[in-house]
């Protein structure tokens, strides 16, 4: 990735990013403010970014697992992934093969240059010139600080749930 937008029409907010030159959220009532994720690894205080429908048990052992208290649920990968960016969350779990590149690619520069970090579970780089336009291996969002725990704490639990990487 070279350059990133992601577009959230309800809050008029766009966040946007370009390889080296950082990232910036705009609305319209503001001027472009730089953004840059938080630094929280303790996971009793990390706020969750999370789905809007339904979740699923196994995302649910992982919340109780973890020990999140805090969540902010949203609607798309982008925005949530936006929201660590500016640091109104610290973290992003997406459990299932289901995302496509399409949903990444853009969040992932605006998250790295905004000091975070965009990984599969198992903490290997999103690969974007496969053949396979769907993450198999689900996606990890963080604010960087955390992301080494973050995989390190849900291996136990891919194990568990017979996740190996694909």
């Amino acid at each position: 990735m070279v350059a990133g937008a992601v577009y959230q029409p309800v809050r008029s907010v766009l966040y946007r990013a370009v390889r080296g030159g950082g990232a910036w959220i705009e609305d319209q009532d503001k001027a472009a403010a730089r953004l840059s994720v938080s630094g929280e690894t303790k996971t009793s205080e990390m706020v969750l970014a999370s789905s809007r429908s339904h979740r699923s048990p196994r995302m649910e052992r992982v919340v109780n697992k973890f020990g999140f208290k805090n969540e902010m649920r949203r609607g798309s990968v982008g925005v949530k992934i936006g929201l660590i960016a500016e640091q109104q969350a610290d973290l992003y779990l997406h459990l299932s093969p289901s995302t496509k590149q399409w949903d990444t690619c853009a969040p992932e520069i605006i998250l790295a240059e905004a000091g975070g970090r965009l990984t599969d579970l198992f903490g290997k780089p999103l690969r974007y010139n496969g053949i396979r336009i769907d993450n198999r291996n689900g996606i990890v969002a963080t604010n960087g600080a955390a992301h080494e725990m973050v995989i390190q704490n849900l291996a136990p639990l891919l194990r568990e749930f017979g996740r190996v990487p694909v």
